[in-house]
């Protein structure tokens, strides 16, 4: 029998807990993969008739649900790769054990399934909404993907960190609860920056998840231009997240075994 290489040992785990995590997170009957898409779908639904009460039917010359689905989906990518991956190495420490399994995989796994999931949700809401009638094509496809893609690797940095941290503090998943929760009204979700009086623009320019979302916006529709989104910033912050978070896992790797 030929010797496995690294690198198929470590395809074969990740797949592994791949199996484990979606029967685990989703269980075996269609109704978790329901709660995976009805989640995103019944908050913009609120939303939508929050504006609608307001007599509000667009955003920037955008459609409430086409502006209000770009916020919301982003940011739910954010926030569920932020705490899934704080909890990898915890929720799978029995696991590592196993000469087979490092702590970076349960890592991996978690990465894999959120943005498979993001993708399903992402296409799925859209192919509805183009059913309805709505224009919804990207006009610059290659944007949209680039600030998702930088999206995901800030948001994996940033839970590389914190799951590093939670090896030392175990109440850091409170932390990102705290964290995440006041982000969900400044990053953009349901107004842009043009709304956003620009003497006042300063308190949203921080955040990397509100450019995210406005970069998207931007590439979405022919009809929005942001005024403060910006490629170099959301860039630099993912590449120093991601480099800061690896660093801090790497150098913490034997401590997930013996805490």
């Amino acid at each position: 029998m030929r010797k496995r290489s690294s690198i198929q040992i470590m395809v074969d785990t990740v797949h592994a807990l791949m199996m484990r995590e979606i029967k685990t997170r989703f269980g075996s009957n269609r109704l978790g993969y329901f709660w995976a898409l009805a989640e995103p779908i019944g908050q913009v639904a609120i939303l939508g008739l929050i504006f609608s009460l307001m007599g509000r039917s667009s955003v920037a010359n955008i459609p409430i649900a086409l502006f209000l689905f770009t916020g919301k989906l982003p940011f739910s990518l954010f926030t569920k790769l932020l705490t899934q991956i704080t909890a990898a190495v915890e929720s799978n420490k029995g696991l590592l054990s196993y000469r087979q399994v490092s702590a970076i995989d349960p890592v991996i796994t978690r990465v894999l399934i959120e943005v498979a999931t993001y993708l399903v949700v992402y296409l799925i809401i859209f192919a509805f909404m183009a059913w309805l009638g709505f224009e919804v094509l990207p006009d610059d496809l290659l944007g949209v993907l680039a600030a998702s893609g930088l999206l995901i690797i800030f948001s994996v940095g940033i839970g590389l960190i914190f799951c590093t941290a939670a090896s030392y503090w175990k109440d850091t998943s409170k932390l990102v609860g705290m964290i995440t929760m006041p982000m969900f009204f400044v990053s953009g979700i349901f107004f842009c920056a043009t709304s956003i009086p620009p003497q006042y623009l300063y308190l949203f320019d921080w955040n990397p998840v509100f450019h995210a979302i406005e970069l998207g916006r931007d590439a979405s529709f022919s009809a929005y231009t942001t005024p403060i989104g910006s490629w170099l910033y959301l860039s630099l912050l993912a590449l120093v997240s991601f480099s800061l978070g690896l660093a801090m896992f790497h150098l913490s790797r034997m401590r997930f075994l013996i805490t």
